[in-house]
């Protein structure tokens, strides 16, 4: 009889155990479920990322955007945050709706090719010096158009006109569409125009327009005016010299 109940006892003692164990593994379950799902900010291309973009490129240009997602579905490696991208670029493409992954994003010395600026077919990157005033104190940045102004001698008297309107700009110094790292000069260069420091200012020139912009750069004051969206890209007008200013 004792020999029964003490065996009865056991299966109750064994079965709470199990019960025991049972809920602690559902609960376990249950909070690695929740935990799971708790979102995350995740770094995501809203459309094509091409090879050898910045990754400061495609943050202005609005490819990329943080969603929230589930913790389970974010991937390892991934970026996170938008600082882990200077100075980086696509070593590959990446497609829209991709998670950004650390590893697809190298340095400038490793992009394929090493074709960092991103020149518009029919176009050459031609660089000018301007010092930071006649860059719009320096607000001039990669992927702003520009009219170009040269002040240069015509005819035994200087004169200033447009050479170029809306002109795209591919990098300012060593900082371009797909940015590399600048030097410790920060990317100034000195074109010997006495002692006044420049930066070289790079454009994306028409095949048909090089040599007039080279000529400008190296005969004529170079001057560059900042433009609005959709700007005006009517005809510039005529040279003006001293005389022109003070009439009425």
């Amino acid at each position: 009889m004792q020999s029964r109940v003490l065996a009865i006892l056991i299966a109750v003692v064994l079965a709470l155990v199990a019960t025991a164990a049972m809920v602690v593994y559902v609960n376990g379950a249950d909070r690695r479920a929740i935990a799971g799902q708790q979102p995350v900010n995740v770094l995501v291309a809203t459309q094509d990322i091409p090879l050898g973009m910045s990754g400061e490129d495609a943050q202005t240009r609005h490819m990329i955007n943080s969603v929230p997602m589930p913790r389970s579905a974010a991937l390892k490696g991934r970026v996170l945050s938008q600082n882990q991208l200077r100075n980086r670029y696509a070593a590959v493409e990446i497609v829209a709706g991709e998670q950004l992954l650390l590893e697809r994003w190298v340095g400038a010395e490793d992009v394929g090719g090493r074709r960092l600026l991103q020149i518009p077919e029919g176009s050459q990157a031609v660089s000018v010096g301007v010092d930071i005033v006649r860059q719009v104190a320096g607000f001039v940045t990669p992927g702003d158009h520009v009219n170009l102004v040269v002040t240069m001698p015509l005819n035994g008297a200087d004169k200033t006109q447009y050479v170029l309107r809306n002109v795209q700009v591919l990098a300012v110094g060593a900082t371009a569409l797909t940015r590399s790292s600048a030097g410790a000069n920060g990317g100034r260069v000195n074109q010997g125009k006495g002692s006044q420091t420049l930066t070289a200012v790079t454009l994306a020139v028409e095949n048909r327009f090089v040599k007039k912009v080279v000529h400008a750069s190296e005969k004529g004051s170079i001057y560059l005016t900042l433009l609005p969206p959709n700007p005006d890209t009517g005809p510039p007008g005529g040279a003006v010299g001293d005389g022109d200013i003070f009439q009425e």
